[in-house]
């Protein structure tokens, strides 16, 4: 019977649960990281991406070939819509008028792989990354 209640008090062994428990965790946070990682990627290559075409549209006064040549060497991402919010000067060039502001938007999304099991097809979570950039048109149309 001594034995038995020194056995219960005996707690030696406790620190082991806790680290596993705590190691656990700790992994658990780092995948975590490791899955959100792709879409900050793309968020900060995006924004990138707005603020390098509003420049493009400030300096041609238009949404024309300059923007696609520039969406065709560009390194970063590429996005998947893009949209311009301002009023145009002539609708059918996509001209705009000196000192009209106007804004960009791009969206792209990104899959995030939740689960790959070994037979099956991958559990994936999209998630549609925005960006957004303004300016203000440096092009008088006559």
């Amino acid at each position: 019977m001594q034995e038995k209640r020194q056995f219960i008090r005996d707690q030696t062994g406790d620190s082991y649960i806790d680290i596993v428990i705590v190691m656990l965790i700790i992994f658990t946070l780092l995948a975590s990281l490791l899955a959100i990682f792709p879409v900050l990627s793309v968020q900060q290559s995006l924004n990138n991406t707005a603020r390098q075409i509003a420049r493009t549209v400030e300096v041609t006064g238009s949404v024309g070939p300059e923007v696609d040549q520039l969406l065709d060497d560009l390194v970063s991402v590429k996005p998947d819509n893009l949209s311009f919010e301002t009023t145009w000067k002539d609708p059918a060039k996509q001209t705009i008028q000196l000192k009209t502001p106007f804004t960009v938007v791009a969206t792209k999304t990104v899959p995030i792989i939740l689960v790959r099991p070994a037979f099956g097809e991958p559990i994936i979570f999209e998630i549609t990354v925005t960006a957004t950039a303004s300016g203000i048109s440096e092009v008088y149309h006559k």
